[in-house]
């Protein structure tokens, strides 16, 4: 199917997705998850109505106007197409940069914009060549007055390798977003929370957690981290001291393969995230869940914490995921 983008044909082969055509192309289109979810991608129809299926999450308001998403776009009729407007993207500045473990690093910015967002949400950074990825904001508005993520380096990553190697505090950085539900509503401050992650899961956890408290949650609080070592732990003290501080907020540590010098770290069990939640949470009915970090264990704690008796809308899931282009690498 032929496409026209920035007055140039591109030709794009049955079951291909737009996305891909335009990058073989040699064009630089931001994108991230490459699956839909983030909304890097955003183009518009300019002529053509673009799949139905392409338009999948988007705002009502966005699709009326034939915006839709690169990344799952497989073009069934001739489309002129556009990126959406830059105003979607905003700028922000590195104030601050600390190493939490050998491979997880903390960023905090400010925007150079009004940005409203809750805790536990996630924004899109976007490195020089216009490629993006995801994390979650572990800061709370109201509490601090920076964005702060924890960002897992992977190695040759198009975006974590270039924050961790490259970026210095001073330097501004493009973003986008906030999207994502995984935040702390109020009404219910009675209502025990139960809040699960791997690695920098930990991340919206935190936000989450920190942003009930600032707003007088009174039910309790029990936020769970996994990690395969005890160097996994990046916000070890910061929690145990937050659990000192906050009758009701209870923190549990798993290490999946904890080793003989592990020993002289106190507070951490070898029980898997699965089965700490259940001695947590053996009947989780009336609970509201966070579930975030690897998708193999959201997606089984989650199923674990319905058939116990979770309501299934009271259970919110941040799964993270490695975009092809750094799985590959």
């Amino acid at each position: 199917m032929e496409v026209l983008f920035d007055n140039q044909k591109i030709f794009v082969a049955e079951g291909q997705t737009l996305l891909s055509a335009l990058i073989a192309g040699g064009h630089h289109i931001p994108h991230n998850c490459c699956a839909g979810a983030c909304q890097s991608c955003l183009m518009q129809a300019v002529t053509g109505v673009p799949p139905a299926a392409s338009q999948e999450g988007l705002k009502d308001s966005l699709k009326a106007q034939n915006y839709f998403l690169a990344c799952i776009c497989k073009p069934d009729a001739p489309l002129t197409v556009a990126l959406a407007p830059q105003q979607n993207l905003l700028r922000a500045t590195l104030v601050d940069r600390l190493d939490l473990s050998p491979s997880v690093l903390r960023l905090r910015l400010q925007s150079a914009e009004s940005f409203n967002y809750r805790a536990g949400q996630y924004i899109t950074l976007f490195n020089s060549d216009e490629i993006g990825r995801s994390y979650s904001l572990a800061s709370v508005s109201g509490l601090d007055d920076f964005l702060e993520l924890h960002v897992h380096l992977i190695p040759n990553g198009a975006v974590s390798a270039w924050l961790h190697d490259k970026v210095l505090v001073g330097d501004p950085i493009s973003l986008q977003g906030p999207l994502g539900d995984c935040f702390y509503i109020p009404g219910e401050p009675e209502q025990n929370l139960l809040l699960v992650g791997t690695g920098t899961g930990l991340a919206p956890l935190v936000g989450v957690a920190r942003d009930a408290l600032h707003q007088g949650h009174r039910g309790e609080i029990h936020l769970i981290h996994g990690a395969l070592q005890t160097t996994g732990l990046y916000l070890h003290q910061t929690l145990l001291e937050l659990a000192v501080q906050f009758d009701n907020f209870h923190y549990h540590a798993s290490v999946l393969h904890p080793s003989a010098e592990d020993v002289g770290l106190q507070g951490w069990s070898a029980s898997t995230v699965e089965a700490l939640s259940q001695q947590v949470a053996p009947k989780p009915q009336g609970w509201k869940i966070y579930l975030a970090g690897n998708p193999d264990m959201v997606n089984n704690l989650r199923k674990q914490l319905f058939l116990a008796g979770a309501s299934s809308r009271n259970i919110y899931a941040d799964p993270f995921t490695i975009p092809l282009s750094d799985s590959a690498l």
